[in-house]
Order: structure tokens, then sequence, then C-alpha cells
């Protein structure tokens, strides 16, 4: 009988154990469970708001048909004379270049939390304007297979080709991207539909592996201007209006190929107000740079490379902007690291009653 009892005690402890190692494998599970169904519905959640952030880009940029009628308004009463369509169109580069230049090639941050307790994250915003990027269909002629104005003094696009390439080589320390562009655009029949293309170049894709689009720089880091970052699709664009470059509204990888430094993030605001008083609509940059933008860059005409200047345009026109959105966990929920981020490209469009509205004409989900 003594027998027959320590075995049953042993039966019933081990079935216990059993029991307990099941029980904690279910709870353990469960939790697991319950910590991935979380993180996925945040992550859900993030991607939806994420998506919704365009609207917030059209807001900004869009000029109501009110805004348009106390600039005529205010046209008339500086000039006492009805003004004419000229003096409107500089009235309202300048009204643009107010609302875009204190933000454009900034990372703006905005903490949710404090606006919705349940959606605890922080959303990033950068505007740019695609005019002040290259514009990849415009430096060869796919038809005569040969650069734009080839042999023309100031002009030929073979020579600011080469000029690029050569400099994007220095700062980013691979070979020379000319020689394999040209290859590829020899057999292209079609002009670029997206920058992203260039990656079907294997020296691109290489180069540009780890840097198709732009990411801010974190605050408070020095950057070696001769290892600064550059990023294939704030470079080059599809979506300009025109051939050449805007030098009012130059992206971050531009300014990095000129040299320029990048503009103080720790400046109050009453500092962030430009200067337009010498504004012009149409500019000859040899004279009128200094006056307008050697303040804006940092840097005066005469140190920006010959190929360069005559590829910025001298009359000024910034139609369609693009903004990069990064939304992410709040710091205080660092255990689910979740990052969504988005680039989106907007034109704009005059509507009826003379308001500016911004169209989103393409997204990508980074």
């Amino acid at each position: 009988m003594n027998l027959q009892r320590g075995y049953i005690l042993f039966i019933t402890f081990s079935m216990l154990a059993l029991c307990t190692a099941l029980v904690s494998v279910f709870m353990v599970k469960g939790i697991t469970h319950k910590k991935l169904t979380l993180a996925l519905l945040r992550q859900e959640q993030i991607s939806q708001f994420a998506l919704s952030l365009p609207a917030m880009g059209q807001s900004f940029l869009s000029f109501s048909a009110d805004d348009i009628k106390d600039e005529k308004k205010e046209g008339l009463n500086s000039a006492s004379l009805k003004p004419s369509s000229s003096d409107s169109g500089v009235e309202f580069s300048k009204k643009l270049l107010e609302k875009v230049l204190p933000v454009v090639n900034k990372t703006e941050s905005f903490n949710l939390r404090h606006v919705d307790k349940d959606l605890p994250a922080v959303v990033n915003l950068t505007f740019f304007c695609e005019s002040g990027k290259i514009n990849i269909n415009g430096l060869y002629d796919l038809v005569n297979k040969k650069f734009y104005d080839e042999g023309i003094s100031g002009k030929d696009q073979k020579v600011f080709a080469t000029w690029l390439f050569d400099r994007i080589s220095a700062l980013t320390g691979k070979p020379s991207l000319l020689q394999p562009f040209i290859e590829h655009l020899k057999q292209r029949k079609s002009l670029f539909n997206d920058v992203t293309e260039l990656l079907a170049i294997k020296e691109f894709a290489v180069c540009f592996s780890d840097a198709v689009f732009y990411e801010p720089q974190s605050h408070g880091l020095s950057v070696d201007k001769k290892r600064s970052k550059l990023y294939l699709t704030d470079i080059f664009t599809v979506a300009s209006e025109n051939d050449t470059i805007q030098p009012w509204l130059l992206s971050p990888s531009v300014c990095a190929l000129l040299e320029i430094a990048e503009k103080n993030h720790q400046k109050q605001e009453s500092e962030k107000k430009v200067d337009l008083s010498s504004f012009k609509q149409q500019a000859d940059w040899s004279k009128d740079w200094d006056i307008g933008l050697k303040n804006l860059h940092g840097i005066s005409f005469d140190k920006i490379p010959g190929p360069v200047q005559g590829m910025f345009s001298t009359q000024f026109s910034a139609t369609v902007f693009s903004m990069l959105a990064v939304v992410m966990n709040d710091v205080i929920e660092s255990e689910n690291n979740i990052k969504v981020r988005i680039f989106v490209i907007f034109k704009q469009k005059k509507l009826p009653d003379n308001s500016i509205v911004y169209d989103v004409i393409k997204i990508y989900q980074v």
C-alpha cells in the first residue's frame, strides 16, 4: 500500500506540473498574441492616419479666392492704379514665397498626443519644391540621341551633366554615373515617368541603394559638407514645370551639390521672414543674385559653378511641390517601434473663382 500511495502522489504532482506548464504556455502565447494584435492595430491606425496627411499639405499650400482678391486690392492701393496682370503675378509670387520659404526643406514636428490622447504619435512634415530639383527629362534628347543644346556655350546640357555626375561621385565616393546614364538613355525610347526608374541602372542602384527618399538630419548633429547625404528623388524630378532649376527654392540635395549650407533650424520665428523687397518675376542672376539670394543661400553668384549658372530659371515659377510625412510612435511608446513614411507630390490648379488649390498627382509609401 505504501508503494501504491507514493506512486499516486508522484502521478498527481506530475499532472499538476504538466497542467502548470500548459497554462504557462497558453498565457505566454496569449500575451504575445495580444501584443502582436495591438501592434498591428496601431500600425494600421498610424498607416491610415499617414494617408490622410496629404490633405494637410493641400490645405497649407492653397490660396482662397479671398486671398487672391486681397492681394489684388493691396496692389491697387499701393499703386493707386489698376494693377496689370504682370503686377498681379509678381504679388502672387511674393505671397507664395512668403508662405513656403519659412518651411521649405525644414522639418516641422507635431506631437499628436497633445491633440488626441488615443493617438500617441509624432508627425514630421517636410515640404520641398520640385522646381528646385533637376528635371531628368530635360537633359537628354531621346530622339536625336544627344544632350540638349550640346555645343552651345552656357546651355550645353552635356557640360552640366558632366559636372553633376562628377559632383555626385565626389560626395558619395562612388564612380561617376555619367557613362552608365548615357548608355541607358541611348537604349531608351520614352521619357522617365518616375525618378525611381533610374534605379534600373545598376550603378545608380548601388550609389543610391539606401538614399532614394530624403531623410531629415537629426537636430544638433554636425554635418560635414564633404560627406553630405544625397538622395535620388531630392536631386532629380520628372514633375517640374520646366527644364530649369528654380534658385529661390533649391532642394537640400541640390544645395549640398552647390556647397550651400543647410538653413539654420535654430532660428527664432521672428528671424524666419525673408526679405523679398528685391524680388523680381524676371531676373538676371548675374546682377540680381547678390541682391536677393546671397543672404538666403549664403553664397555669392560668382561661387556658383559655371555649368549651373545657365541652369537657373530667370522666370519665377513654382507650381509643383512635394511633402515628406513621417508618422511614428510617441517616444513614450518606444516598445513598439512603428514608423510610416509617405512622399507626396502636389500640382497647382487654378479654379474658376480664381482660388488656387493643389491636386495630389503621386503618393509613395516608403
